[in-house]
């Protein structure tokens, strides 16, 4: 019978092994996507249909999120499920690793628009078994008190997996097999240490009640406020998902917005920009994490995020050269620091759930979302040409932000 887990007494696992395996499996799971949907995806479908890669481009993505909605709630249960019989989330995420890196490998040989669609939702069903019961290990096994620190951490992972779109921008400057491949082997090799090494026991540490981060809330209350968080999240990254899926199709069509001279390398400027975005956002992301957990607050640096996310976005859209560029670094580094003390928010609120990791796969609709709206908007406004797509793109992303800004405010579960 599956006991509620709350109310466990257990040694704390925050031990320097246990950190570094599981940041380093988080950072696995978002490089097995970021590269791939940023640059490898996309120039892929540069290379086989190039005067429709917009077009493609949205259709794939589009069925690769619908893929991921609902692979994430099931692998949720699933992790759930086995967590209750055998105490821990070991065997999802061993099979979703295996899954995730065949579909990578599969994906630097898909040479037509249908083989990669395909092999996408392959991937996208493969990665969510994997990523599900990871995220629910932090509900599972860390206390209210460490979980704004090791919630940036885990999301440093995201602009970590932005070195490797940089790293593949610059190592891998034509598209083929060999990106795909290797990026399968660093995500392999990434996550086998947690299935090793991982303490997978059920152990949630008591919360530290000497200085208490969240208010105690009813379970209407608490219901309400995961709607908001899911709300203003879904509005952080409809951002995310428009400046990941066509900003670099945007700066190929419009080189001289980013103050490339002709006959510049757009890889290698792009290469460089996502590396610099990258230590920025590691750098901001450590301390934002840091002072929350000091300071016992969540909701205002992820406001200040939101609003920060706004005013790139705004830059990008009137701004050229440094500015533009800028505005690019900004945005991504907002976006970690505001997903990073999200995903803390979201693991205080279900410390006495009963099956975290089902829930996380219904807030994870929030992620995927986003993915299936804005490429639909972009194939139902646009035709598929793009000429009217970046202004309308960064404005409307801009408000998103602002509107996630407001949510978050009205959040009372947790300060």
């Amino acid at each position: 019978m599956n006991r509620p887990i709350a109310h466990r007494h257990a040694q704390p696992v925050a031990g320097m092994m246990v950190i570094v395996v599981y940041a380093l499996a988080a950072f696995g799971a978002h490089l097995s996507y970021v590269p791939l949907l940023t640059l490898l995806l996309p120039r892929r479908i540069l290379a086989i249909v190039p005067d429709h890669a917009a077009r493609t481009t949205s259709l794939v993505i589009l069925a690769g999120a619908l893929t991921a909605s609902v692979a994430h709630i099931a692998a949720g249960r699933i992790s759930d499920g086995w967590r209750a019989r055998h105490g821990n989330r070991r065997a999802p995420i061993a099979l979703g690793l295996g899954l995730t890196v065949l579909a990578l490998a599969g994906l630097g040989f898909a040479r037509t628009p249908v083989v990669v669609g395909l092999t996408l939702i392959g991937f996208q069903a493969s990665l969510n078994l994997m990523f599900a019961p990871l995220g629910a290990l932090l509900v599972d096994h860390f206390p209210d008190g460490a979980k704004g620190r090791m919630a940036a951490l885990v999301n440093l992972a995201m602009p970590l997996a932005g070195l490797g779109t940089g790293v593949a921008a610059l190592g891998f400057p034509r598209d083929g097999p060999a990106p795909f491949c290797a990026l399968a082997v660093v995500v392999a090799l990434s996550v086998l240490p947690l299935i090793a090494l991982w303490p997978f026991a059920p152990c949630l540490p008591t919360v530290d009640a000497a200085v208490p981060i969240a208010e105690p809330a009813s379970p209407t209350g608490g219901a309400r406020d995961l709607v908001l968080v899911a709300l203003a999240r879904m509005l952080m990254q409809s951002g995310a998902a428009f400046m990941g899926t066509y900003f670099y199709l945007f700066i190929v069509r419009h080189p001289w917005r980013a103050g490339l001279a002709p006959g510049q390398s757009i890889d290698g400027v792009y290469g460089w920009l996502v590396l610099a975005t990258t230590i920025a956002a590691l750098i901001v992301t450590v301390m934002a994490g840091h002072w929350s957990d000091r300071h016992r607050r969540r909701r205002a640096p992820m406001m200040l995020g939101a609003v920060s996310g706004a005013v790139a976005l705004g830059m990008l859209l009137t701004g050229s050269g440094w500015v533009l560029l800028t505005g690019y670094g900004l945005f991504h580094v907002a976006l970690i620091v505001y997903l990073a003390l999200d995903t803390a928010l979201v693991a205080q609120i279900l410390n006495h759930a009963a099956r975290p990791g089902e829930v996380l796969g219904y807030i994870n609709l929030a992620n995927t979302l986003p993915s299936i709206a804005v490429p639909a908007l972009v194939l139902g406004l646009s035709g598929g040409t793009t000429e009217a797509l970046w202004p309308a793109g960064f404005a409307a992303t801009a408000l998103c932000c602002v509107m996630a800004g407001t949510l978050v405010g009205r959040i009372r579960a947790v300060v």
